[in-house]
């Protein structure tokens, strides 16, 4: 067996495919695939495309969308009443000066109005209707559900050893080069090249989430992406949270969900229900119950 690696840029982020198997044959094909299964998703529900069918239907509220549109609809439906609403896709982080894709660095602060009653959009088959001030962002759960989606389409393909990694969102599925779970780095906060932790992970998906990369400064305030929906309050201890899960729509929204409930909260939630995780506070302390 050899191990193929492939990178590129997507999603605004760098996309990293490695597959285990005999040869390369066909192999350089499959990517190309999962290349553009990639860039259509991105099409269809970036936030930052005028022209995506997430745009189009936060402008125009009522809209048909697809079938896989319509899956994260109900994932983030369940995930939100998983959470009690610390999971909510209708936070819109336009009001804290995240208005454009964080590579460009242009910082706009919009005045908006947030409806953030997520159980008062409707669905009528694939009719998806949203009320007034509303504006989904699919982005704490469509990277997880896509790297998912490509893990996928490479084992029907046969190549069931593989590693999908969307800016450590990463689902990983069977066994690595030395026929081993795959060894998944968790990278601290504090110091690069240095991980805090390493999981074995086989037919699973990690997710971190953390205040420590996409963070920004305005008129000596500073912010980051992961918002308290129901405070403006931010995260003062936790800088970094990774949940693993076996299924496939939990991970990236559950550390989300985790981060916006701050420490103690997000502890009685992950072991009352049995969640994986592993915090990283910033005084360097780590909690965590990975077995």
């Amino acid at each position: 067996m050899k191990k193929f690696e492939f990178t590129f840029k997507a999603l605004g982020t760098i996309c990293n495919i490695v597959v285990i198997w005999e040869n390369k044959n066909g192999l350089n094909l499959l990517i190309n695939q999962c290349y553009k299964k990639i860039i259509t998703f991105e099409n269809e529900f970036s936030r930052f495309k005028n022209d995506s069918a997430l745009s189009i239907l936060n402008q125009k509220k009522e809209m048909e969308v697809s079938d896989e549109f319509l899956s994260l609809i109900d994932k983030c439906r369940f995930i939100y009443t998983t959470t009690s609403g610390y999971f909510n896709p209708l936070i819109d982080v336009r009001t804290i000066w995240y208005s454009h894709s964080f590579d460009t660095q242009i910082f706009e602060k919009q005045d908006i109005w947030e409806n953030l009653i997520f159980t008062n959009i409707k669905n009528y088959g694939n009719l998806i209707k949203l009320e007034s001030n509303m504006n989904i962002d699919f982005w704490s759960i469509a990277k997880w559900y896509l790297s998912e989606k490509i893990s996928q389409f490479l084992s029907e393909k046969w190549w069931k050893n593989n590693f999908v990694n969307l800016w450590w969102d990463i689902y990983v599925s069977w066994y690595n080069l030395e026929w081993e779970k795959w060894k998944i780095s968790i990278e601290s906060p504090f110091w690069e090249n240095t991980p805090v932790y390493i999981c074995e992970l086989t037919n699973s998906s990690i997710s971190t989430s953390g205040s420590y990369l996409r963070k920004w400064e305005i008129d000596g305030k500073k912010y980051h992406h992961l918002r308290n929906p129901f405070s403006n309050e931010t995260e003062k201890e936790l800088v970094s949270v990774s949940i693993i899960h076996p299924y496939w729509y939990m991970t990236d929204a559950l550390a989300t969900a985790c981060f916006a409930m701050w420490k103690q909260k997000a502890i009685d939630f992950c072991e009352k229900n049995a969640i994986t995780y592993l915090l990283i506070l910033k005084n360097w302390e780590i909690i965590q119950n990975i077995k």
